[in-house]
């Protein structure tokens, strides 16, 4: 067996130990789902910070045919893939509807993807039903570690790690005027370099929870798609067409029939819209949320949701007959638990 063949099965992404423990003596407390909690509470994200995102794994692709056959499987255009530059994208099944949402990048020959640790597992199991005779092998890659970071750093300090992938954290139409949006990076480097580049920036910086990665992607439309969602929805119900995560213009992939219908012929039904809870409330993905005074109708799905101490709870919901307008939604397992929704930094197209 090749070295590339033998790689195919190793999918389980353990947390690195030595970023586990470099975690654990910052006071960081590592919970459910991977999240990563510190005691130093922030209700507003402060100019300066660092956000361990240990709720993200990296996956390498490599081989002779990783370009061909990626591009064979996911929503965007491998073609479109730059350096210094996260390509984000979608992998559907035939049905059209989105099982992994995610962004590429590539590095030394190789394509590497950030995605949900929840959903790693399924995402390689399928892609293995595929791979036949291509020259592809894929593993994941638990020396890495993923941070999101705004502003600590004077220009070329990641010049001097031994290897780094950065970029903007969130696609261009994610960038408005908004209270919404933030300006941020999201960097991947080997463990030992994340660790460094944080010892020597401590003074000047703010560790966050890990689940205020999922309050920027909230406020920025973007939809991380986890075990609980992976399935329920069709890019469009994402916005993914939106932010440059679905290509119109390439070939065949899982769904791309589907995909393609949506958009040219009918007006798309079903948006993602952004919402805060009027008061804290603990949420659970996947649940339906109603259109106040009408509690017997399901209206949409609870996609993402931060839940942070102190903090009101914001979320994505995928609704249906979406009203770009302030809406008010009840939660369907808590209906006394109200959504307002928030303007998005994009519009709704």
């Amino acid at each position: 067996m090749s070295e590339l063949a033998a790689t195919r099965d190793n999918y389980t992404s353990p947390m690195n130990r030595s970023w586990l423990a470099f975690l654990q003596s910052k006071s960081g407390e590592i919970g459910e789902c991977q999240r990563t909690v510190f005691p130093n509470f922030q209700q507003e994200i402060p100019d300066q910070y660092v956000i361990p995102c240990t709720q993200e794994s990296v996956i390498r692709f490599e081989g002779e045919d990783v370009e061909s056959f990626l591009q064979s499987q996911f929503t965007c255009d491998i073609n479109d893939l730059k350096d210094n530059q996260f390509l984000f994208g979608a992998y559907c099944n035939p049905k059209g509807r989105v099982l992994a949402t995610f962004r590429l990048f590539t590095m030394n020959g190789a394509i590497y993807m950030v995605c949900h640790h929840s959903i790693v597992t399924s995402l390689l199991e399928r892609l293995k039903m595929f791979v036949l005779r291509a020259d592809v092998a894929f593993r994941t890659c638990p020396d890495l570690a993923v941070m999101c970071l705004n502003k600590f750093t004077e220009p070329g300090r990641f010049s001097l790690l031994s290897w780094c992938q950065t970029g903007p954290a969130w696609p261009k139409e994610c960038y408005g005027d908004s209270e919404s949006t933030q300006p941020a990076q999201l960097i991947v480097v080997p463990v030992s370099d994340a660790i460094q580049l944080i010892e020597e920036s401590e003074e000047d910086i703010t560790l966050l929870d890990s689940d205020y990665w999922n309050l920027l992607q909230i406020r920025h439309g973007v939809a991380s798609i986890t075990e609980s969602a992976s399935g329920l929805f069709t890019p469009q119900n994402l916005n993914l067409d939106l932010i440059s995560g679905v290509s119109f213009s390439k070939g065949c992939y899982p769904g791309q029939e589907i995909v393609a219908r949506l958009r040219y012929l009918g007006r798309v039904k079903q948006r993602l819209l952004r919402g805060r809870f009027q008061e804290e409330c603990e949420v659970r993905v996947g649940e339906s949320v109603t259109l106040l005074d009408t509690t017997d109708s399901k209206a949409g799905v609870i996609v993402n949701a931060s839940v942070l101490e102190g903090v009101t709870t914001e979320c994505l919901l995928s609704v249906y007959g979406f009203l770009e307008a302030e809406t008010i939604y009840c939660y369907s397992a808590q209906p006394s638990k109200q959504i307002t929704t928030l303007p998005l930094p994009y519009p709704l197209q």
